[in-house]
């Protein structure tokens, strides 16, 4: 059996939502004040707009990371931890 490589696979829009509507799982990671990123493992869906949405409180340190500096990445995982997975990047 060969082992499976990760690829680098160029998707339309409406396929990565499709592929991020059912998975709930991610990694939500924004900057500190330092620079440094801030990781941290989140629920998350899409509303109606397309927009990966995550629900948290405001005292949160990626929630006030993300207000001082708005670019984040979300890693959108499979429930199995060896499937298929995503990286969005963009503005929190």
């Amino acid at each position: 059996m060969s082992p499976q490589i990760a690829t680098n696979t160029v998707v339309t829009r409406d396929e990565l939502l499709d592929f991020v509507r059912p998975r709930h799982h991610a990694v939500i990671v924004t900057r500190r004040s330092d620079g440094s990123p801030q990781a941290s493992p989140v629920t998350c869906g899409v509303d109606e707009a397309g927009r990966i949405v995550v629900a948290t409180y405001p005292a949160r340190a990626k929630t006030r990371n993300a207000r001082r500096d708005p670019r984040a990445s979300a890693v959108v995982l499979s429930d199995d931890f060896g499937g298929p997975w995503v990286q969005i990047d963009g503005d929190a």
